[in-house]
């Protein structure tokens, strides 16, 4: 036979079933995954804490950049302003420097043509002289034959008398 093995007392041990084994890891399951999702939700709200701090800062920086992109749009559409103004007074100023030239044109135009018809004038009275002193010259060549014809006769008569 067997040994007998002295009974306990049923007062104080509790017997357990596999049920209540698998039960109690189940609750020390549970335990620990409750546990890891607690911190697993400290660090996502610390994670989202951060993301939402650095979208903060982007947020800013990008009012920031959108406020000096207004300003320099606005400076822009300043600055085209002034080109399309100083465009048009430079295209009036240029106009009327057009229509001062071509009266300039015009008025060289019309003293070219005083100035031209003087000197025709002045050449037609330089060839009446030039033919004035061509007949003067002619006039004085045979007044000075006629001066050698009559000496040279005056010569010959002296001589050969």
């Amino acid at each position: 036979m067997a040994d007998a093995q002295p009974k306990e007392k049923s007062s104080h041990v509790i017997p357990m079933t596999v049920n209540d084994l698998i039960y109690m890891q189940l609750q020390d399951f549970k335990a620990e995954f409750r546990n890891g999702m607690d911190k697993f939700d400290a660090k996502i709200d610390t994670v989202r804490k951060d993301l939402n701090d650095r979208m903060d800062k982007l947020d800013a920086r990008m009012d920031r950049i959108d406020a000096r992109m207004d300003k320099i749009d606005a400076r822009i559409d300043k600055l085209d302003a002034k080109i399309d103004t100083v465009r048009k007074e430079l295209n009036d100023r240029m106009d009327k420097q057009d229509a001062k030239i071509d009266r300039l044109a015009d008025r060289i135009d019309a003293l070219s043509k005083k100035q031209d018809a003087k000197i025709d004038r002045l050449a037609d009275k330089i060839d009446a002289l030039s033919k004035k002193m061509d007949s003067s010259t002619n006039h004085g060549q045979i007044i000075t034959v006629s001066a050698i014809g009559i000496a040279v006769g005056v010569l010959l008569s002296m001589f050969f008398k």
